[in-house]
């Protein structure tokens, strides 16, 4: 069930706050899965993205579209085209859980409010001493000297995976 105190901030609103997202998160879970993002596009387009520790397949999407696709038609959800995708290298976080599950990962904050000057900082997510997260910031430049910044999710106004691609 999706629960308005799991969220980041105040990315718990829009398309989240709708009716059937309790009902849709139900069958992913069923599934195995679960609900990364939610999106609704000036278009008609409902894009969710869908995750698991193991990753996603063609085949899990096309399960999650089948699936959905029923439960929209009885609970009339207003939509043109429905689109079910993995959330991509540069996940959004939106939950307290993906904060959980990506602890050590790198991280690109956006907060509301300037701090020093900065609206936005890189580094690695962490359990915080005086919040329960932060990041370790390592700013560039030789006599740069990594810090701790502790953060409260209210404070934030976005947060995503850096994307480390190896070829």
């Amino acid at each position: 069930m999706v629960n308005p105190e799991e969220f980041v901030g105040s990315s718990w609103s829009g398309v989240w706050s709708e009716s059937w997202v309790p009902q849709a998160d139900a069958v992913i879970v069923s599934m195995g899965l679960e609900i990364a993002d939610i999106e609704r596009e000036g278009n008609g387009l409902l894009r969710i993205m869908i995750d698991s520790a193991a990753g996603i397949t063609v085949e899990d999407c096309e399960r999650v579209s089948h699936q959905l696709s029923h439960l929209f038609m009885v609970e009339n959800v207003n939509y043109e085209r429905l689109e079910i995708s993995s959330p991509g290298v540069d996940r959004v976080l939106r939950r307290v859980r993906d904060f959980e599950r990506f602890l050590g990962e790198e991280v690109a904050l956006k907060f509301k409010r300037a701090i020093e000057n900065q609206k936005q900082f890189k580094g690695l997510l962490q359990k915080g001493e005086k919040t329960p997260y932060a990041i370790l910031v390592t700013p560039e430049g030789k006599k740069a000297v990594p810090y701790v910044l502790d953060f409260e999710f209210a404070d934030l106004a976005g947060a995503r995976l850096v994307p480390h691609l190896k070829f």
